[in-house]
């Protein structure tokens, strides 16, 4: 007789073929006799047992968490390539066209600077580049002291 028609024979949910069988054996087999003792005892040790009872959807929830640990998260990281081809084109565009205006006029140039210096004493423009440049130290300030400062203390709390 197999191990499993004798734990149908515990639970009460065996076959009349497979009773008759067992009582068969119990008379007639000694080995059989002492196996079949010694899964009993088993059988209502662990009925004794309290078992916990799970929630019904402890499983789904724990194979939700399972494949969100497999899944690998990709960080994706912002290119600085776009900042530097920008410098680059600029570069090349001033060079070209200190070479261009070098080649059409030989002689000594003479460049009228004054529109560009009224334009640099405005007071405007000078407060536009100074509110500007405050906020560009504020977003790194906020960036590289504060947003680690917080979620660190914020981690910490949760704990």
């Amino acid at each position: 007789m197999e191990d499993e028609e004798i734990f149908d024979i515990l639970d009460g949910i065996a076959s009349e073929e497979t009773i008759i069988r067992h009582q068969n054996l119990l008379l007639s087999d000694e080995a059989y006799r002492s196996l079949f003792q010694e899964y009993a005892e088993t059988h209502a040790l662990l009925v004794a047992m309290p078992v916990e009872k799970t929630a019904v959807n402890f499983t789904d929830k724990l194979m939700d968490k399972w494949e969100l640990a497999q899944v690998e998260v990709l960080e994706r990281k912002t290119s600085k390539l776009p900042f530097y081809f920008l410098i680059g084109a600029g570069i090349v565009l001033v060079l070209s066209l200190m070479v261009v205006f070098s080649l059409s006029s030989p002689s000594t140039m003479k460049v009228n600077l004054n529109p560009v210096l009224n334009i640099l004493q405005n007071k405007f423009f000078i407060n536009g580049l100074l509110t500007i440049n405050t906020l560009v130290l504020l977003k790194f300030i906020d960036k590289k002291f504060l947003k680690p400062y917080f979620e660190k203390r914020f981690h910490i709390g949760s704990l």
